[in-house]
């Protein structure tokens, strides 16, 4: 028997649907990740480089406690490889580790402002660079007040990692600041 919309026994149908004999795939978006793999790869080398350097100025520290260490003043003549200074390869290494941090520093900022579009970027790395440099500026202070050796040299190092940081901060203040200034004026 069939059933009009008219007749007066019709009522609307109010099974649920049918399910669908296979499963539909459905399209979910991939979540977007705060940080991405390149500015995390570029963070994780510039902690691991900051690392070693920290640790090679530790080594230093501890080959020339000694007041009578041979490591702590070098009575070789120049040229000569006999009594070549093994503190003095640790802190060149050292050296070349924290300028290595300082480079991945500026490029892991870089690539963080070119990866996210934050409103507000120009002026939290404005702020940290601001921080960087009264950092740096507060140290040259401090290691001019200092009459020993060892501390004007630990204020003088923690004073120039201070300002390379800052000044690696830079191209990444001045690419937020025209990216900003790019999307004002659209």
């Amino acid at each position: 028997m069939v059933r009009f919309a008219c007749a007066p026994n019709w009522r609307p149908d109010t099974r649920p649907p049918r399910p669908y004999r296979f499963p539909v795939p459905r399209s979910t978006p991939a979540p977007r990740r705060s940080v991405d793999r390149r500015t995390a790869t570029f963070a994780l080398l510039t902690l691991v480089a900051f690392g070693a350097a920290a640790l090679a100025r530790a080594l230093v520290d501890v080959t020339t406690t000694a007041a009578a260490s041979p490591a702590r003043y070098s009575t070789v003549a120049p040229g000569a490889w006999d009594g070549f200074d093994t503190a003095n390869v640790i802190a060149a290494a050292g050296a070349c580790c924290a300028g290595a941090g300082v480079l991945l520093f500026g490029a892991t900022l870089v690539t963080a402002v070119r990866r996210h579009r934050a409103q507000r970027l120009p002026q939290v790395l404005g702020a940290v660079t601001l921080v960087l440099v009264v950092g740096a500026v507060v140290a040259g202070i401090a290691a001019g007040e200092q009459t020993g050796f060892d501390a004007v040299a630990h204020w003088t190092i923690l004073r120039t990692a201070l300002a390379g940081l800052a000044a690696a901060s830079l191209p990444a203040l001045c690419l937020a600041a025209l990216r900003t200034r790019a999307a004002r004026t659209r």
